[in-house]
């Protein structure tokens, strides 16, 4: 059985301990520096057994040479795609790849967009651990892949349960209201969801509220088309990311 802790770190970054609670021995995902992710092991008493990184990007993978100083030789997995690009990786896995940690079988999943060889790990307890592609009310900029990869990436997600728990990388949720409510005013979900949502962490996500609520997951629904002006789906999610990138 697995137990998930949430670290912020950085300025508004989090990292993941997946902690087996057979004997605490804990995954580390996406450690973007390493003095709080130790001090969060040690205080309470995990034993990391390896490292998996999303993506490449800084503020996911610089504390993983600390973490390695602190604890010596860990299991480090990422993208085969981010080989020469994440120096500390040593387990290099593909799309469709599994892991095992926790009694559970990981899967790897490709969601390239954000970065071309970006990955996601999917526990079928019900967690999943996005890295950049999706946000509260939002989802990641496309920042090396194309629109369409982004789309299909994050339409992945629309065939999990809603019970899904979404453990993304930034807390952005708040900042993303005004986007959610600019594209669909009388959305009665975003609404309520409004109502319940105060304070950080609003990490992690509920899939099934996501649904409702992100409009990059609802580009299927004639609202959102009609706000775009566009009908094909990967069109949709296009011309929203770009209208995202450019509001204020």
């Amino acid at each position: 059985m697995i137990n998930v802790h949430v670290i912020p770190i950085l300025e508004d970054n989090y990292c993941f301990l997946v902690e087996n609670t057979a004997d605490q021995s804990a995954v580390i995902i996406d450690p973007g520096e390493s003095a709080g992710v130790i001090a969060a092991l040690e205080q309470r008493q995990l034993k990391p057994v390896a490292i998996w990184n999303t993506h490449h990007h800084s503020d996911h993978v610089d504390g993983n040479a600390g973490i390695l100083e602190r604890y010596g030789p860990l299991l480090v997995v990422g993208s085969d795609g981010d080989r020469g690009r994440i120096a500390q990786l040593n387990h290099f896995v593909h799309p469709g790849d599994t892991l095992e940690f926790g009694g559970e079988t990981v899967k790897v999943l490709g969601v390239p967009g954000h970065t071309i060889s970006h990955i996601a790990f999917y526990f079928p307890s019900g967690h999943l651990f996005s890295g950049d592609l999706l946000f509260g009310y939002s989802c990641g900029a496309v920042f090396e892949g194309t629109m369409e990869q982004m789309y299909h990436s994050v339409s992945q997600l629309l065939e999990m349960p809603d019970s899904t728990q979404v453990y993304c990388g930034h807390e952005y949720t708040l900042n993303n209201r005004k986007w959610a409510q600019y594209v669909d005013p009388d959305n009665v979900d975003v609404q309520q969801r409004i109502g319940l949502e105060t304070d950080p962490p609003t990490v992690p996500l509920q899939l099934g509220v996501e649904k409702r609520t992100n409009h990059f997951l609802r580009c299927t629904d004639p609202k959102i088309q009609a706000f775009t002006g566009k009908t094909d789906p990967a069109e949709v999610f296009a011309a929203l990311r770009i209208q995202k990138n450019n509001f204020k």
